[in-house]
């Protein structure tokens, strides 16, 4: 089945330039500059909900997002901690940054009702065709069209239909083979227990002990609403932790906020591989 693709953009208008707080910049050294980041940060956050997850690769979130702006620390700094003081910016006990005023912009269409506007776009510029054919009409999509059309309808009613049933608490639902008696235990004590088995998976194989959390929660069901199934989570976790559980290194890195994050199709496709010990050749594909 093909994945629903999620198209994100902010939307931005003269009011967010007439903002007390951004306002105020323009009369800061270095104003404009934090302005620039500032932007960057909630166009990064919105795959995420509007959340910079921090990694763990390196000793703060500041030194990622510098590396993934490529930007300096001294700038990323700042911009954090002018919008933290404005309360635009709220950075939680794990390090995460929750960028609130990018909930109240975002805005997000899927490929389909992209392909449709564009579609809608070029037919306005198009100049009609008198009709040849019997019937005194001639179709406005051809074979192609007509494919991609049913095509992307019921790949969007199959992905709307398979998370309602993972919402659903279902009562009749059966849990994978490849879940041990422990994580069914486990399971067995939440509301949505299909939801929640990426989570109780990656503890039985990688030896965790993560929580069903509200921050998790956003992660699982952007990648369902994307059109993933369990079978997929099944197989990003196996691929990484083959590559990462044996070394002291990168274990660390088995967590929710990496392998389920933005970067969750290309684990879905890398090939495995195995680290087992320190070397620069081993360092993993960041997720930047």
């Amino acid at each position: 089945m093909a994945k629903t693709k999620i198209y994100f953009w902010l939307k931005v208008d003269k009011k967010f330039f007439d903002n007390l707080f951004i306002k105020r910049l323009k009369n800061m050294p270095g104003g404009y500059t934090m302005t620039v980041i500032y932007i960057r940060l909630m166009l990064e956050s919105l795959e995420d909900d509007c959340i910079l997850y921090y990694e763990g690769y390196f000793d703060s979130l500041v030194q990622e997002l510098a590396l993934k702006l490529d930007v300096s620390e001294d700038d990323i700094n700042m911009t954090v901690a002018y919008f933290t003081k404005c309360g635009l910016i709220q950075i939680d006990d794990d390090g995460h940054a929750t960028l609130s005023q990018a909930k109240a912009m975002v805005e997000s269409e899927t490929n389909w009702a992209k392909y449709k506007r564009e579609q809608r776009k070029q037919a306005q510029n198009m100049v009609r065709l008198e009709s040849v054919q019997d019937s005194g009409t001639v179709s406005n999509s051809c074979p192609t069209e007509i494919e991609i059309e049913k095509e992307n309808r019921v790949n969007s009613k199959s992905n709307n239909l398979y998370l309602d049933n993972i919402l659903s608490g279902n009562t009749d639902f059966t849990f994978p083979t490849w879940l041990e008696e422990t994580a069914i235990k486990d399971l067995e004590k939440t509301k949505h227990k299909e939801l929640w088995i990426p989570i109780a998976y990656l503890n039985q194989v990688a030896n965790k002990r993560y929580k069903f959390v509200d921050k998790t929660k956003r992660l699982l069901l952007a990648r369902f609403k994307e059109g993933y199934t369990l079978e997929d989570f099944k197989q990003v976790i196996d691929i990484k932790t083959a590559e990462w559980k044996d070394s002291p290194e990168f274990s660390k890195y088995l967590r929710p906020e990496t392998i389920f994050g933005s970067k969750f199709d290309g684990y879905l496709n890398q090939k495995p591989k195995t680290i087992k010990g320190k070397s620069e050749d081993n360092f993993p594909d960041l997720p930047f």
